[in-house]
């Protein structure tokens, strides 16, 4: 059986569906592009560290090249799984998987706190995870 057959032929997929899976599309897409430019993020990283550290009261941290693309690289597989969970997400809610439903609750409480477009993905996440005809989908 395909992916097409088993969800179709089991229950419809209701309208609402789309409150997950665009918010869903948008959250991916923007972590594409985050792992597209962090490349070249390393100046500004270097920026930004240089007038926050003073700030926090760090005078003396020395930042080295080696620090500095640890740091990226780490930042660059967290945003790469990440990207990986949104995707296999979004086609868990797309085949009605439990899983999915409780991943999309939790990844829009968390959107809720990425300023400035998170909240309204969060919101548009939550809204629709809640729809009844989303529920009834999802088997809940």
């Amino acid at each position: 059986m395909t992916r097409e057959t088993t969800a179709s032929s089991t229950r419809p997929v209701p309208p609402q569906l789309k409150w997950l899976t665009l918010p869903l599309l948008i959250e991916l897409v923007s972590n594409a592009i985050a792992l597209l430019t962090l490349p070249f993020a390393q100046d500004t990283l270097i920026a930004q560290l240089q007038t926050t550290l003073p700030q926090l009261g760090i005078e003396n941290l020395e930042l080295t090249p080696a620090l500095l693309q640890s740091t990226l690289w780490t930042t660059f597989f967290i945003l790469m799984a990440l990207t990986l969970l949104l995707y296999f997400v979004r086609e868990g809610v797309k085949d009605g998987r439990g899983w999915a439903w409780v991943m999309c609750i939790l990844i829009g409480v968390f959107s809720l706190l990425n300023l400035p477009l998170g909240p309204f993905i969060g919101l548009a996440l939550l809204y629709g995870a809640f729809q009844p005809a989303v529920r009834a989908y999802f088997g809940r």
